[in-house]
């Protein structure tokens, strides 16, 4: 019998991911691991905080997926290359230097690349932060200027910002918006987070308009309608991710903000599926879509894709699961916030810590805690599951979770 080949194009979290699902879950045959990197898999959450404050350039990055050996133990195959495109009449992968892989089943795992702002491409002083060679570049960066300007108020960004902020930096960041993180904050939390900032000396600047941005020799200088002119040693931009869904495109697969998938991470292509920052998949019974940036979707959906290119039928149904680390607080959201929540419910904590839950009628649709992430993770059946809650019960402060998170299960 010929050997099935299972073709992986990312060696990201979702590709490194994969490839140990499909050994755990029997897969004998041949797989062929393709990454653009000049690394083997890793996780990227440590790159906006543990790399950049680690005290020496050496052994300064500890998120490897995987032990080097794994890969020659699990007989995978670690190309260096760039897919161009795949011919998915004949199952083949064609490489941009020409080469031609063929395959069985292949999953695209591809991620996603800085997003960069036409004004402000990345030059000496203008940097993105990504990869991990954008981090180590950061650190040498860091190291040698006394102030930066961060463009975008996101995750990424104000992690970078507090991470900059402990090495000593004067840091200002520049945010178009009206408020922090709209998207993924409550009003509340998005203005106790700013306000932790600028406890720690960071600025911030909302409203910050169109920005004109340049650099010269020594440094950058960055100029708002309402900041004027300010000079910085260099700037960071943190305006999001552009979706690696070139490939696709190029091969004929549909792709709308991402790699359109079904439940099953299937693409419209035969044979051909797609997992992680790459994918564009259902969620919920609405017919709503999604493309998640996360480490957590990255991890399950690439497990839900092995299975399912090994014969199983496992539809992905995991709710978003989102955390940040920013100076002492450890913050993780569970479920949408933009999921018609009516009712919020706060428990608040001794020492700073804090809970607060969205719901939707009776459901918990949303739950976002401070340095209590045991607690989160004790109503995560209740989001997975819709499960009706007594409103009254979750508000009791006296009240465990556990104990509501049993009780609605009875």
């Amino acid at each position: 019998m010929t050997q099935e080949t299972i073709l992986i194009v990312g060696a990201g979290q979702a590709g490194g991911q994969a490839v140990q699902a499909l050994r755990e879950n029997g897969f004998g045959g041949r797989i062929v691991l393709v990454g653009d990197e000049p690394w083997r898999p890793y996780e990227r959450p440590p790159l906006s905080k543990d790399v950049l404050l680690a005290p020496s350039d050496d052994d300064c990055f500890k998120g490897w997926m995987h032990e080097a050996q794994f890969y020659e133990a699990c007989a995978v195959e670690l190309r260096r290359g760039v897919v161009a495109r795949l011919d998915t009449g004949r199952r083949v992968a064609i490489l941009a230097n020409g080469q031609e892989l063929p395959y069985d089943k292949c999953l695209l795992a591809t991620g996603g690349r800085a997003r960069q702002i036409d004004q402000a491409p990345c030059g000496a002083r203008i940097a993105s932060l990504r990869t991990l060679d954008d981090a180590m570049r950061l650190r040498g960066l860091i190291a040698q200027s006394r102030a930066v300007a961060v463009i975008g108020g996101g995750f990424l960004g104000l992690e970078f910002a507090a991470s900059a902020s402990k090495r000593g930096l004067q840091v200002t960041v520049f945010e178009q918006g009206t408020r922090l993180l709209p998207r993924a904050l409550p009003a509340m939390i998005a203005q106790k987070l700013r306000a932790k900032h600028e406890g720690e000396g960071v600025r911030i600047v909302l409203d910050s308009g169109a920005l004109h941005i340049e650099e010269g020799e020594t440094g950058v200088v960055v100029t708002g309608k309402d900041a004027g002119a300010a000079p910085f040693d260099f700037c960071v931009i943190a305006v999001g991710q552009v979706p690696n869904d070139d490939v696709a495109r190029a091969s004929g697969i549909e792709t709308n903000n991402g790699i359109v998938v079904d439940r099953y991470c299937r693409t419209c292509a035969p044979h051909v599926y797609a997992a992680g920052d790459c994918a564009n998949f259902p969620f919920g019974g609405t017919g709503q879509t999604l493309r998640l940036e996360s480490w957590q979707n990255a991890q399950q959906q690439a497990i839900v894709a092995a299975r399912n290119m090994l014969g199983e039928s496992c539809a992905y149904r995991h709710p978003p699961w989102f955390w940040t680390d920013q100076y002492d607080w450890n913050i993780q959201m569970l479920g949408l916030l933009d999921a018609g929540i009516d009712r919020w419910i706060e428990r608040p904590g001794a020492d700073g810590k804090s809970m607060l839950i969205g719901l939707r009628g009776s459901v918990v649709v949303y739950a976002l805690a401070i340095n209590q992430g045991g607690e989160l993770r004790a109503i995560r059946r209740l989001v997975e599951q819709a499960v009706l809650v007594d409103p009254e019960q979750l508000a009791g402060t006296s009240g465990k979770l556990r104990e509501v998170e049993r009780q609605a299960h009875e």
